[in-house]
């Protein structure tokens, strides 16, 4: 039996299909930046093609619920129930973040930031064994690094917030870039887990976790999003 595990919270978006017998992970990832939807059914099916696996014999569908890109969760999420529903086996939830989880070995502290703009990122902060020293959620930058000096840590950094904010990183240690992401083959690994454990669920409660509102839920709540509409149709009406 086999999960079938999707990533595309991140720029490049992933499917991997993990052997729930032998343990072996098969992974493929895009060749273009934010082509989840044109990529990531194909990718899949490659997948079977080249394992030689039956999609009759998936287990659950994973997915990486978030934080990550709004766009790119839902394409994930919604891909993942849709597969589920049409095999009729249950999904498991997977929190981005958590993924980073195993990068710890036992040796060196991880903190992962996700960049979410204006200095603010998604990130935590794991010690070496995989416990919070910051747990998963929304921040601002500074508060990541002064709860890491608060617990006096050199933790390696993850994540696409080196890429936005390298130079407030100073001397931290950061992962190569082919290391610094997350993947469907991460995802894959914390499924593994979470189906021994029975630690699945139904299509429906398969939801994206964007740790904030969007865009459009701040303006909806702030009210700005009404008074742009009233603007748009002022200016409509004038001509």
């Amino acid at each position: 039996m086999y999960i079938l595990a999707i990533d595309t919270t991140g720029t490049i978006g992933s499917a991997a299909l993990a052997d729930l017998e032998t343990g072996k992970i098969t992974m493929k990832a895009s060749d273009e930046n934010m082509s989840h939807l044109k990529k990531l059914m194909p990718m899949t099916q490659m997948l079977f093609d080249e394992s030689g696996a039956d999609k009759s014999e998936v287990a659950a569908v994973a997915a990486s619920i978030g934080p990550g890109s709004f766009t790119g969760i839902r394409i994930g999420v919604s891909s993942a129930r849709a597969i589920a529903q049409a095999l009729d086996v249950p999904c498991i939830k997977v929190p981005t973040l958590d993924t980073f989880r195993q990068k710890c070995n036992g040796e060196k502290p991880v903190a992962v930031i996700f960049n979410a703009r204006r200095g603010q990122v998604y990130g935590a902060v794991f010690d070496r064994d995989g416990n919070d020293i910051l747990k998963p959620g929304p921040y601002m930058l500074t508060d990541v690094l002064a709860k890491i000096e608060d617990a006096g840590v050199k933790p390696v950094f993850y994540g696409d917030g080196i890429d936005a904010y390298e130079d407030k990183l100073g001397d931290f240690e950061k992962a190569p870039k082919e290391e610094r992401y997350q993947t469907a083959e991460m995802t894959a690994v914390v499924a593994i887990d979470k189906y021994v454990a029975g630690d699945t669920c139904a299509v429906e409660s398969l939801l994206p976790d964007y740790m904030r509102e969007t865009e459009a839920e701040q303006k909806l709540k702030d009210g700005s999003l009404a008074r742009a509409r009233a603007a748009k149709m002022a200016k409509f009406r004038s001509k």
